[in-house]
């Protein structure tokens, strides 16, 4: 047997890399199958992160059978003897961890133990009071939770050629990779009949709800269309990141490569990446066959004004730009807006067709929940009018269109209180159906996911756990913990089944906002 006593180590335990040593040292002696103990005595102020280090990760290394074994422990104070607990039953947790609660969970926790770490306050009054606070989630409030909302879905791509709306070639273009169509939104659709009457637009729709098809399908369309000179960029769509313009590059390969593999011809879509990523040679290449779309962000198109070389991609003859696009435009505000709104005066006094069509993609831009949805409109379109110089009307701006996901028909409380009951047992369904018509899920989508306003639905603000399970309580009659416990296991059993229109019955996001400390 080994006593090791901390003291004769270090004077301060906060410090995880003293920690690591000590703990190599003993887990060498238990590799060894030799007893330890663990000295405590003289040892004060531990952070959560010294004794993470030193006992917990040993947890991740030997079972609880071999520790209780070999490992003892002495002359730790009850606090220190807490805080060991409760590092040893995080790092258990942790292995356990299969959802994004438990997740979540483990973040805060890293969190909490980095800023302990930090603290050293020898009042035990003091301390304890800022250990209080921190334990009340004082840095950081409850998560904020909203269920992503399904999209209203109108045609395929196949039935819109069949209709004459699109090219047939188009139709070949757009679909999965495994050959199914793209089976298009509702803005989706408005926003190509927007396109074929020639007018700009503003499209402001949730993450994930393809807005750069509201751009491609009709710059595809023109292209399809004989509408494309050679030798003349037709299309020049502008990203706020490098980051957004190689996804939607990834994205257009994915199209390229699986129309050529389908039908063994070349892609009629020309295009190209032009940032600072982009090889002079390649950049040659450009600058001598001009693409039919280039992807680039907006300090590389003030270059391309400026750049004698670069002027060819830029001119108004012999047809001029078609289409310019600006992606996330909400993000183009205050002084950096301003730049950006003269950068589009310019583009279009050098390059823009006499039909050039302003398009303008954005998640929701207009915050106030009180707004109408008229209200929401004029005011996207006095932004896009500032922004693009161009009489972009409210009728312009396009709203996704959103529609409840459950099937689930009004219940008694008494019919939603056993679902619930049933939920906080852990009761499982078997299929998507039998999920979405559960009186609980429509009561979760109606609380965390869509709200009526104008006889349309709109996204719900995001939500609490706990204020929605004083909600749920007081609608059943049920305990505040029983209804925690059921939305927390069906909105995880949302999230794993699998649905082919929306990918899960509910995928959902959480919102976990952290303050910064402030003096004690």
């Amino acid at each position: 047997m080994e006593e090791i006593r901390l003291t004769r180590w270090s004077d301060h335990f906060g410090s995880r890399s003293t920690a690591s040593q000590i703990r190599q040292y003993i887990v060498n002696l238990l590799n060894k199958s030799v007893s330890v103990v663990v000295d405590f005595d003289g040892a004060r102020n531990l952070s959560p992160s010294f004794v993470d280090e030193l006992i917990g990760k040993i947890f991740e290394v030997f079972s609880p059978e071999e520790i209780n074994h070999l490992l003892r422990l002495k002359n730790a104070s009850p606090e220190t003897q807490a805080l060991i607990r409760r590092m040893i039953q995080q790092r258990v947790d942790r292995k356990k961890a299969t959802t994004i609660f438990d997740l979540h969970r483990n973040v805060l926790e890293d969190y909490s133990a980095f800023v302990r770490s930090f603290i050293h306050i020898a009042d035990d009054r003091i301390r304890d009071f800022v250990h209080r606070q921190l334990d009340d989630g004082h840095l950081w409030p409850d998560f904020l939770l909203q269920v992503s909302p399904a999209y209203a879905r109108i045609a395929t791509v196949d039935e819109l050629a069949q209709s004459g709306l699109l090219h047939p070639e188009t139709a070949r273009i757009f679909r999965e990779n495994d050959g199914k169509p793209y089976h298009l939104y509702q803005h989706q659709i408005d926003a190509l009949e927007k396109a074929r009457q020639g007018r700009s637009y503003v499209v402001t729709s949730g993450t994930g709800s393809g807005k750069s098809l509201t751009y491609f399908i009709p710059i595809v369309e023109a292209v399809l269309r004989g509408k494309a000179s050679a030798g003349q960029v037709l299309a020049l769509i502008v990203y706020p990141m490098n980051a957004l313009v190689n996804s939607q590059l990834q994205a257009l390969e994915t199209l390229r490569q699986n129309y050529e593999t389908r039908f063994g011809k070349p892609f009629p879509l020309r295009f190209a990446r032009y940032t600072g990523e982009t090889r002079d040679e390649e950049r040659q290449t450009i600058r001598q066959n001009p693409p039919h779309v280039i992807l680039t962000n907006y300090v590389m198109a003030e270059l391309m004004l400026v750049r004698p070389e670069d002027h060819r991609l830029l001119r108004r003859y012999p047809d001029g730009l078609r289409f310019l696009v600006f992606d996330e435009l909400h993000t183009y505000t205050g002084r950096q807006g301003a730049d950006v709104a003269m950068l589009i005066r310019r583009l279009k006094e050098r390059a823009a067709a006499p039909d050039l069509i302003h398009i303008g993609t954005s998640a929701t831009m207009v915050a106030d929940p009180k707004a109408s949805a008229r209200e929401r409109r004029e005011t996207v379109a006095r932004f896009a009018r500032r922004m693009f110089g161009h009489p972009v009307q409210a009728d312009d701006v396009i709203e996704e269109t959103l529609i409840p996901a459950t099937r689930g028909e009004a219940v008694s409380p008494a019919e939603l209180a056993g679902a619930v009951r049933a939920a906080a047992q852990g009761e499982r369904v078997d299929s998507l159906e039998a999920y979405l018509q559960n009186p609980l899920s429509a009561w979760v989508e109606g609380f965390f996911g869509l709200e009526k306003q104008d006889e349309r639905y709109r996204r719900r603000p995001p939500q609490t756990i706990p204020a929605a399970a004083d909600r749920l309580a007081a609608e059943t009659g049920l305990g505040t913990a029983t209804c925690r416990d059921a939305l927390i296991h069906w909105l995880t059993l949302g999230s794993q089944i699998k649905s082919e229109e929306q990918g899960r019955a509910f995928a959902f996001k959480l919102h976990q906002f952290i303050s910064q400390g402030r003096a004690v």
